[in-house]
C-alpha cells in the first residue's frame, strides 16, 4: 500500500500543496445525503443550524423584559451608584453580592443616574440602591446596621427605624415590558 491511500491528505504529483482527501471532504458541502431504513434523508449544513438558532435567540430576546432605574437626590463625591436586583426576600436589601439577582454599578452624573436590567423574566422583583461613596462594593453600616451611605429602594419605602421589606417593595415585570423606576436617595 502506498502512503497517499492511507494518508488523511492526497500529495499530488505535480508538487503543489496537499489538498485534502475526498473521503473527509464531504462535511463541507452544502447538504448531504444518508439512507437510514432505505429511505434517503437529507442533513442540512451547520451553518442552516447556526442561522436558525441565531433567528430564534433574537426572537426570544424580544419578548426579554428590561428594568430602568432612576435614582435622583445623589450626593456631590466619589464613588459609585450599585443597583441591585432582587427575586426574592432573601438577603434583600443589603446582602447584596450574594443574594441579587444582578448587580449594576454606574457613575453618578448631576445628582442622578440610571441603571438598567437587561433581558428580565416575567415576575416579582424589587431594587435596592447605594452610593457605595467608598468604593468598596458593599452597603456600609454602623454598629446598629443602620447604612451609612445613601441607600434606596423601589417604591421609595424606607422606614426610619428598620431595614425595608421585600414585600413592600416589590413590584411586577410583564414579558416584553420595560419597567421604569424613579428612585430617590436616603443618605
Amino acid at each position: 500500500m502506498r502512503i497517499d491511500q492511507i494518508s488523511p491528505c492526497h500529495v499530488p504529483r505535480t508538487g503543489r500543496r496537499p489538498v485534502p482527501a475526498q473521503t473527509s471532504a464531504h462535511w463541507r458541502t452544502a447538504t448531504s445525503r444518508s439512507t437510514i431504513g432505505g429511505r434517503r434523508l437529507q442533513r442540512q449544513a451547520p451553518g442552516a443550524a447556526i442561522a436558525l438558532l441565531c433567528i430564534l435567540r433574537a426572537a426570544s430576546a424580544a419578548d426579554a423584559s428590561r428594568i430602568e432605574v432612576t435614582v435622583s437626590g445623589v450626593a456631590d463625591g466619589p464613588g459609585l451608584i450599585g443597583c441591585a436586583l432582587f427575586s426574592s426576600a432573601t438577603g434583600f436589601p443589603l446582602e447584596t453580592p450574594r443574594h441579587a439577582l444582578a448587580n449594576v454599578r454606574v457613575t453618578a452624573v448631576g445628582g442622578a443616574a440610571t441603571c438598567v436590567f437587561e433581558g428580565i423574566a416575567v415576575g416579582e422583583y424589587a431594587v435596592a440602591v447605594v452610593h457605595d461613596a467608598d468604593d468598596n462594593g458593599r452597603a456600609n453600616t454602623n454598629f446598629l446596621g443602620a447604612p451609612t451611605e445613601g441607600v434606596g429602594v423601589s417604591n421609595n419605602t424606607l422606614p426610619s427605624l428598620s431595614l425595608p421589606r421585600f414585600e413592600d417593595c416589590r413590584f411586577a415585570v410583564v414579558e416584553g415590558e420595560t419597567r421604569r423606576l424613579a428612585i430617590a436617595l436616603r443618605y
